[in-house]
């Protein structure tokens, strides 16, 4: 008889344990099913996309340029915030900490996401805190020099330079700024030896420049396209294989036989590390929409920047594409013994 109870007990205890198993099941099940479905709604509300410079400046600005057309592919407005400071560090820090949902992105750039590495001792993010979803605009870095000057070309300026060691002042808006470090790689492969010096900010250093107080200096091609035309200061080569949409006449750095001075500014969009993939996807369709459309491309044009190629696009080509920026600056200020700050 006690047996029988025993067995009774048994069974019964199985029977639920079954029950709250399955039960369990269908509850994972509908969760799994419910977040399926959540991905494949996205988005559902606005986007915030966080901007680390200041509003009204040069990333601000395309962000909100590219951003707005493609806020018209996905359904949803993406709003953009400015959380500035620390040359933008502020900004890709908060958005590396935010939920992985698609609805917090980054507006990072070359100084935030790639220059900084090697110029700032302490960062609140590592590279592998972020998914890329792909570049927005390059922005052509130039070699500038006063009018007078006697040089004509990038040849020349080497030349000059070396024939005239630690004669040549060089301005640059700031150190460890992205454009000090294109300075620096200038020095390192065209093996010259230029005075560098600091300024706070691109405006004193272009006042300056076409006063005639430094010599040259390396500068984003927005910024030179209208002293160069006004015949105020000379620009000599474009820093990549592309030339500037800005300044179509100024030949690249590549056509001047140094292949590898190379070093544009440049704006990308990023994520949060584990955002869905089927959200990073959809966000890659409506960037590369965007980027097509006419309107987004005289747009940048008349702001001086170059839209990514078909081959610079999408996440695959900007993960390695920032990877080997990160590798490149960081070897930069490492031979210049450029201070973190």
């Amino acid at each position: 008889m006690k047996a029988r109870v025993k067995t009774s007990a048994g069974r019964l205890a199985f029977a639920r344990l079954r029950a709250l198993s399955l039960a369990g099941l269908g509850a994972l099940a509908c969760w799994c099913s419910g977040i399926a479905a959540a991905q494949e709604a996205w988005p559902t509300r606005p986007i915030t996309v966080i901007s680390g410079f200041a509003t009204g400046g040069s990333v601000d600005v395309l962000t909100r340029v590219v951003t707005d057309q493609m806020s018209r592919q996905l359904g949803q407005p993406m709003l953009v915030t400015t959380v500035a400071g620390a040359g933008g560090t502020i900004g890709s820090a908060r958005g590396a900490r935010a939920a992985p949902d698609g609805y917090t992105l980054v507006a990072g750039s070359s100084g935030s996401n790639a220059a900084a590495y090697a110029t700032y001792e302490k960062l609140a993010y590592q590279p592998e805190d972020f998914a890329q979803i792909g570049l927005l605009a390059i922005i052509p870095a130039v070699i500038v020099v006063k009018k007078d000057l006697p040089i004509r070309s990038l040849r020349e300026l080497v030349s000059y330079a070396k024939a005239n060691p630690n004669k040549l002042s060089f301005g640059h808006p700031g150190v460890g700024s992205s454009v000090h470090l294109q300075c620096e790689l200038l020095r390192q492969v065209a093996g010259i030896d230029i005075q560098m010096v600091p300024y706070r900010g691109a405006g004193p250093l272009m006042s300056d420049l076409i006063g005639g107080q430094i010599d040259g200096a390396c500068d984003a091609a927005p910024s030179s396209t209208g002293p160069s035309r006004a015949g105020q200061i000379r620009a000599l080569a474009v820093l990549g294989d592309q030339r500037a949409v800005s300044m179509p006449e100024v030949p690249t750095t590549v056509e001047e036989g140094m292949p590898s001075l190379q070093g544009a500014a440049w704006v990308a969009l990023f994520a949060p590390k584990n955002t869905p993939v089927s959200v990073i996807e959809r966000l890659r369709r409506a960037l590369n929409t965007a980027l097509d459309s006419p309107e987004v491309q005289q747009r940048l044009a008349k702001l001086g920047t170059n839209v990514p190629r078909p081959a610079e696009r999408g996440p695959a080509y900007t993960d390695r594409f920032v990877r080997d920026e990160i590798a490149k600056w960081d070897q930069v200020a490492r031979v210049a013994r450029i201070p973190k700050q």
